[in-house]
C-alpha cells in the first residue's frame, strides 16, 4: 500500500511539472508575443504534424531502421571487445592503445571520411552509429570488470573454478548489471548519432527532414520533429529497462534511489529482518572476539 501511495505521489508530482512547462510555454507564445520562429506555440506544433503527416510514417521507419540496426552491431561490438579486453591481456594491450587513441576523435568529424569510403547510403550512416555506440560500451565494459570486487574471483579461484569459468558465472553475472546503465546512454546517443548520420546525402528520414526544415527556419517543424525523436528515445529505453527488470532479477536494488536503502520506513519486513539478524551476527561474532 505505500509503495503504491508512493507512485501516485511520483505521477501526480511528474503531472504538476509537465502541466507548469505546458502553462509556461502557452504564456510565452500566446500572451507575450514570443516569434515562431524563436519558439512555436502548441497550434504551430499542430499544424506543423498536419503538414508533415504525408511523410512522417515514411521518415520514421527510416530513421527506426538506421537507429536501431546501427544500436544493435555498435552494442554487440562493443560488449564483444570489452569482454576480450577484460578477459585477454594480450589483446588488451594490441587494441587498448587503438581505442585509447579513436575513442575521443567525434564521430561528426569522421563524416567526410565516411562518405568517401562507403559511399551514399544506408551502409555508411549504420556504421557510424554502430562505431558511436561500440566505442561507448566497449569502455564501460571493461571498466565495469576492472573495478568489479576482487573477492568473487578469488573465492571462485580458491574453490578449484577455471578461468573461463570463473568468467562466465562470476565476472559476467556481476558487471551485467552496471552495464545496463551504459547501454541505456548509448541507445540515447544512437538517436544523436542518426541525425548526424542522415547528413550523408540521404533522402529520407526524420534527420533529412529536421536538417531541410531547418534550412528555411521553419521552427515548428523542425521542434516537431525533435519531440518525435524523443518519444522514440523513451521507447528505446523503456524497452530496455523491461529487459533488465527480467534479465537481472537476481540483483538487489533500490526501486527509486539511494533514500530507498537508508530510510527504515520505505523498507520491506524481510528486508527489515535480514537487517536485524545480519546486525545479530555481527553483534555475536564482536563478543566472540
Amino acid at each position: 500500500m505505500t509503495k503504491d501511495r508512493s507512485n501516485i505521489k511520483t505521477r501526480f508530482y511528474v503531472l504538476l511539472i509537465c502541466l507548469f512547462i505546458f502553462a509556461v510555454w502557452c504564456l510565452l507564445t500566446y500572451r507575450m508575443g514570443v516569434k515562431a520562429v524563436i519558439l512555436p506555440s502548441p497550434t504551430d506544433i499542430v499544424d506543423a504534424y498536419i503538414k508533415l503527416a504525408p511523410t512522417l510514417p515514411e521518415s520514421i521507419l527510416a530513421s527506426l531502421k538506421i537507429t536501431l540496426i546501427g544500436f544493435a552491431i555498435g552494442a554487440a561490438v562493443g560488449l564483444l571487445m570489452g569482454l576480450v579486453m577484460g578477459y585477454s591481456k594480450s589483446f588488451l594491450q594490441v587494441i587498448g592503445p587503438f581505442m585509447e587513441i579513436t575513442r575521443p576523435i567525434p564521430v561528426f568529424a569522421l563524416i567526410p571520411l565516411f562518405m568517401l569510403w562507403f559511399g551514399i547510403g544506408i551502409m555508411p550512416q549504420v556504421l557510424l552509429i554502430a562505431l558511436g555506440v561500440s566505442s561507448v560500451l566497449g569502455v564501460q565494459t571493461y571498466e565495469a570488470i576492472r573495478n568489479m570486487p576482487v573477492i568473487y574471483v578469488r573465492a571462485a579461484f580458491n574453490l578449484g573454478a577455471t578461468k573461463m569459468q570463473v568468467f562466465k558465472t562470476v565476472v559476467i553475472p556481476c558487471i551485467v548489471p552496471h552495464l545496463i546503465g551504459a547501454v541505456r546512454v548509448a541507445a540515447a546517443t544512437s538517436w544523436g548519432l542518426d541525425v548526424c548520420a542522415e547528413f550523408m546525402g540521404v533522402q529520407t528520414g526524420l534527420g533529412h527532414t529536421m536538417i531541410i526544415q531547418q534550412n528555411y527556419l521553419n521552427t515548428p517543424q523542425v521542434l516537431a520533429i525533435v519531440l518525435i525523436y524523443s518519444v522514440l528515445a523513451i521507447g528505446l529505453d523503456q524497452i530496455i529497462r523491461v529487459i533488465e527488470r527480467r534479465a537481472t532479477t537476481w540483483t538487489e536494488r533500490s526501486s527509486l534511489s539511494f533514500e530507498g536503502l537508508t530510510v527504515e520506513g520505505k523498507m520491506s519486513r524481510k528486508e527489515k529482518q535480514a537487517e536485524r539478524e545480519a546486525l545479530k551476527a555481527l553483534k555475536k561474532t564482536k563478543m566472540e572476539e
